[in-house]
């Protein structure tokens, strides 16, 4: 059977990535997507020239190697990535399901099978941040796992290289719209917060909050309006929209009550996810990179003609 005639259905998560520079109390320049995604295409051609044993990670925890196999930059911001793990000290008895014949412990303690997990990474016009369309692979790693990888690669770059900055990648969960539907359900709305980063909050009372002992993130708590019942849906779907198209509000979290009692949301637990038909390799049954790309980028286009 040809990968083209075997199919599989997998699932994927949506993120943002950032990635943030530091730089000097002296340096005056100021934040351009150009050298992010100048600097960013650097590491992955920086990573990719590396041998395989000097590119992998040993994640000791759980017992996996971790490495950037290939990538596509299609410019602008736009990357095809995937990368590739191995769990070791998992040997058992094999046997065929078949015949039921044991045919014995054949793998070392240091082998291990290669998992593909796809990364496809793209960046809208305007945007400060990436959009990320994970595939979720049980057998793979995780977004947070190539998040610490990169990070891990970066210093490395940095170390390397003539680079004056610094580069640090992190990611947020992109919310699905099962956000707004459960405030739909709503009865009541007695609270709204917003987590946004102190930079963002143009203010003469924030000189108070630049202290390296205050966090980053500050959360503003908005009042019901008097005499009713609920927070105006428009308002929640305007802080919404402003959270999928800026990097300035990180988390929308809501509490009331709806039939069930009380309820509290947030949209970093209503994550964004969809499942996508896709090729199979006719051996390994796993994804066939060149479909899954294909099929994410058809996804990401219609996603964003609905808006």
């Amino acid at each position: 059977m040809s990968s083209s005639e075997q199919k599989k259905t997998v699932p994927i998560y949506f993120y943002y990535l950032a990635i943030s520079k530091q730089k000097d109390s002296s340096d005056d320049s100021v934040y351009d997507i150009k050298q992010i995604i100048d600097a960013f295409s650097k590491l992955l051609a920086y990573i990719a020239a590396k041998s395989l044993t000097n590119r992998r990670k040993n994640i000791t925890s759980s017992e996996k190697v971790v490495w950037l196999d290939s990538y596509t930059d299609l410019k602008d911001g736009n990357y095809n990535v995937i990368f590739k793990s191995a769990k070791y000290n998992h040997v058992r008895n094999e046997i065929d399901t078949e015949t039921m014949q044991e045919l014995g412990t054949r793998k070392r303690q240091q082998d291990g099978d290669e998992e593909k997990t796809h990364l496809c990474v793209r960046l809208a016009k305007g945007q400060n941040r990436f959009l990320a369309v994970h595939e979720s692979n049980h057998y793979g790693i995780s977004i947070n796992c190539i998040v610490d990888y990169l990070n891990t690669q970066f210093v490395r770059y940095n170390e390397d290289t003539d680079d004056k900055y610094h580069y640090t990648l992190s990611h947020e969960i992109m919310p699905g719209d099962d956000f707004l539907d459960s405030l739909k359900k709503a009865r009541t709305t007695s609270a709204l917060k917003l987590t946004v980063s102190k930079e963002d909050i143009r203010d003469d009372f924030m000189q108070f909050a630049n202290r390296n002992d205050i966090d980053d993130e500050v959360e503003i708590w908005l009042k019901r309006p008097k005499g009713a019942k609920k927070f105006p849906d428009n308002l929640i779907k305007a802080y919404y929209d402003d959270m999928q198209s800026n990097n300035r509000i990180k988390k929308i979290s809501v509490r009331g009550t709806n039939a069930a009692g009380q309820f509290e949301i947030d949209t970093d637990l209503m994550k964004m996810k969809h499942y996508l038909s896709v090729n199979a390799e006719s051996v390994t049954n796993e994804v066939n990179s060149e479909d899954f790309f294909t099929k994410a980028q058809g996804f990401i286009d219609e996603t964003r003609n609905k808006k």
